[in-house]
């Protein structure tokens, strides 16, 4: 178990998003991870504390053993003595009781070790107020949602993501129509004249994201996109410091189909998009190949929001590094109505009034 400590006053540091530092509340310093790296480099170095070291290290692989029920494990936390029940798959959690840091570093190794991450930099706070932000500029939602909707859990999360990246060729089918109206006589003659266009589009495709969670709604984290890649580091388990990490349950090649897709939608349009000047314009067909495919495992910062409303949950996500926000907010059927009122469709409003009804939505 690695432990991030103040050198200093042997506080427990935490990560803090808005300095980009290990941040120290009690002697007010900061440190970034390389300088603690080279702290606890020079202090295994004494006989002494690398003995106390071991002793602690071992305390928590020794709490492991006998201790798995199905997937959860039980961690034994030395700075309170309370026991930390946590799935066995992660990698970074916090103790329930006295809220220190955990990183489980050593379970981070092999396969399962990040080779990239990108720290937080927006924190609890802020993405608090960017959510609720986001809920009062719903126009469609009800007012009580507003104030009465409870945030049952904020999370900072490290999403284990796929980064995949590849060339792509492909052989389209484009089919093209514009439509002739004309005047013969007295009759109005409308012309269907239809083409078909082939073409050969290539691209080359870099860090297209899949997070490697099957329970994690991957549109939910598309809408979170882009992350800035620039901003990638060498992983080291001082960025997890206060937050929490899952192990991925989906290797590179289980989420290679999503990527592909991705990919495959940027390439029929940017086919269509230059097949010429067209009233009308659709993909026929598509046959592609894929070259120099690679995958790189990074981990990622994310806020995941889960709040409840009338027994209902629902499930938001701020991008930990940009700030934008994603989810689904509950509709007002009554606003849903008047907006239609006002935009003159109100037998479409009706409609879906009876649709959601009839749902039970």
């Amino acid at each position: 178990m690695k432990k991030y400590n103040c050198p200093h006053c042997a506080a427990e540091l935490f990560w803090n998003a808005e300095l980009g530092t290990l941040h120290c509340e009690y002697c007010e310093r900061d440190f970034t991870p390389e300088e603690l790296d080279k702290t606890f480099a020079m202090e295994s170095q004494n006989p002494a504390k690398e003995e106390q070291i071991t002793r602690e290290v071992d305390s928590y692989d020794k709490a492991t053993d006998d201790s798995e029920s199905q997937d959860l494990v039980v961690y034994s936390c030395t700075n309170c003595g309370a026991d930390v029940i946590t799935a066995r798959s992660t990698v970074a959690t916090t103790c329930a009781f006295c809220g220190r840091a955990i990183s489980l570093s050593n379970k981070m190794v092999g396969d399962f070790r990040p080779e990239r991450v990108i720290p937080f930099l927006y924190d609890e706070k802020k993405a608090i107020d960017i959510y609720k932000n986001y809920c009062n500029k719903a126009v469609l939602s009800p007012k009580h949602f507003k104030t009465h909707n409870e945030i049952k859990k904020v999370k900072g999360v490290y999403v284990p993501f796929w980064l995949h990246s590849f060339d792509e060729e492909a052989d389209v089918l484009v089919g093209a129509e514009n439509v002739i109206e004309h005047k013969r006589g007295d009759d109005k003659v409308i012309e269907h004249h239809r083409y078909q266009i082939p073409m050969h589009v290539s691209g080359k495709f870099t860090s297209i994201p899949t997070d490697g969670l099957k329970n994690l709604d991957n549109d939910l984290m598309s809408a979170i996109e882009p992350f800035d890649y620039s901003k990638l580091t060498e992983f080291n388990p001082a960025y997890m410091a206060g937050f929490y990490a899952e192990e991925y349950d989906e290797d590179a090649n289980a989420t290679r189909g999503y990527a592909l897709q991705r990919a495959d939608e940027a390439m029929k349009n940017n086919a269509v998009n230059n097949a010429g000047p067209y009233e009308m314009k659709v993909c026929e067909t598509f046959n592609a190949e894929y070259r120099n495919e690679e995958a790189a495992y990074a981990m990622l910062p994310v806020w995941m929001f889960n709040v409840e409303y009338k027994d209902k949950n629902y499930q938001f996500a701020v991008n930990g590094e940009t700030g934008k926000i994603a989810g689904k907010l509950p509709t007002s059927i009554g606003k849903l109505v008047g907006a239609a009122i006002g935009s003159g469709v109100l037998t479409q409003a009706i409609c879906l009034v009876i649709r959601l009804l009839t749902m039970g939505g």
